[in-house]
């Protein structure tokens, strides 16, 4: 397997900076969470993205690799204000979702995760 450390830490490095979303998905994945009750409805855009920086600060959040059609994604798992959340982003730091799990234990023991390691130890 190709080392994939460095794009990993650049991609999360990138994202705490500036949350980056594809054209036109930022306003639909918030829509997509309040309909699931991850935000409540009065959540900004604002709130959401500072969910996600919350998760990419945490030194003890869990560091995956998604694998999705053999196209590997960097996942960020932590606890969030009670609720277990999962950061996923393109190896380019590009937004691809943020969520919360609801049984993390066997969610991300699917064999499409890999887990790399706390975010403290990858962040170096």
């Amino acid at each position: 397997m190709i080392d994939l450390r460095p794009q990993i830490v650049t991609a999360i490095q990138s994202t705490k900076l500036q949350v980056r979303w594809r054209p036109g998905s930022a306003a639909r994945h918030l829509l997509k969470r309040k309909l699931r009750g991850h935000l409540s409805n009065e959540a900004t855009l604002g709130d959401y993205e500072q969910i996600i920086r919350t998760v990419l600060e945490d030194a003890q959040a869990k560091v995956y690799v998604y694998r999705h059609h053999d196209v590997p994604y960097v996942v960020v798992t932590t606890i969030v204000q009670s609720r277990h959340w999962l950061v996923m982003l393109a190896l380019d730091g590009v937004m691809e979702s943020a969520y919360v799990v609801e049984n993390p234990g066997s969610y991300l023991s699917k064999p499409v995760f890999e887990m790399v390691g706390w975010l403290n130890e990858v962040l170096g």
